[in-house]
């Protein structure tokens, strides 16, 4: 089947809703079809505020596909062996919507309503405001499981979040929270008893009559407080990854495990 990103405008408010079942996993089709939607909706003035969410149940983005990234192994080594320079992974077409996210200059919210890892927590992350509801899932950067480190800002801007002491133990750990646990450490702003997206709908109308120009700006500049150092963190971090993902035997094998497996779930 191939995963499908969904967009509703109702109320002045984008929902970004993303498919892809059985597993729920993020491929390069649907990071694709997220990047047209937010093209749509950047310059759409009707649009004061976006919410990302999962379309299924106890879904919102599991991980990005681990068999795309085992495939691009073999591509990345090909191209190198032709001579051909790689570009930045952090700078490449992949990379684009976690960045666009990360810069979009109206308010961003995660609505999560199931299983949020790897490049869905990385998605999370990106946004202005997280909110978790109520659900026998887990959020957080598990990469190290399969013998990886996170591909899309996910070190860079946790660390920015929490802090890197707490950072700098739950991504190596592969350390993940269950929606309450999130809160309680920061990882998320708020966790919802009930529905989650009605929650984030309520927080956005707040957005609806606010100067565009103040919220764009607001965001900016508290971006830019983080300094240079996040682009050149997240620089760093893509090298790494890149890096990893076509050169380290290791990591290969723990990913094709993974696959192999059956992508087993595991609680740290």
């Amino acid at each position: 089947t191939m995963g499908t990103v969904k967009l509703e405008i109702e109320d002045n408010i984008a929902i970004v809703s993303f498919s892809n079942p059985p597993k729920g996993f993020l491929d390069s089709n649907m990071v694709a079809q997220t990047n047209n939607i937010l093209d749509a909706i950047v310059t759409n003035d009707e649009v004061k505020a976006v919410i990302f969410t999962g379309q299924d149940e106890g879904v919102f983005i599991r991980h990005f596909s681990v068999e795309e990234l085992i495939a691009s192994s073999a591509g990345l080594k090909a191209k190198r062996a032709k001579g051909g320079l790689a570009p930045r992974h952090s700078e490449a077409a992949g990379r684009l919507m976690w960045e666009t996210i990360d810069n979009f200059p109206k308010p961003t919210l995660a609505a999560i309503n199931g299983y949020c890892g790897g490049g869905g927590c990385e998605l999370a992350l990106a946004c202005d405001i997280r909110l978790a509801g109520p659900g026998d899932y887990t959020i957080g950067q598990m990469e190290i499981l399969v013998g990886i480190l996170p591909g899309a800002g996910g070190t860079v801007r946790l660390a920015r979040l929490v802090g890197p002491g707490k950072a700098l133990e739950w991504v190596l750990r592969g350390r993940t929270f269950y929606p309450e646990e999130a809160y309680a450490n920061g990882l998320v702003n708020h966790y919802i008893e009930g529905d989650v997206l009605e929650a984030a709908k309520q927080m956005a109308s707040e957005f609806v009559d606010k100067p565009a120009a103040a919220l764009a700006a607001i965001k900016q500049v508290i971006r830019a407080s983080w300094g240079k150092t996040t682009r050149e963190g997240i620089n760093e971090e893509g090298d790494l990854f890149a890096t990893l993902v076509e050169t380290d035997p290791q990591a290969l094998k723990l990913m094709q495990d993974y696959v192999a497996n059956d992508h087993p779930l595991k609680k740290i």
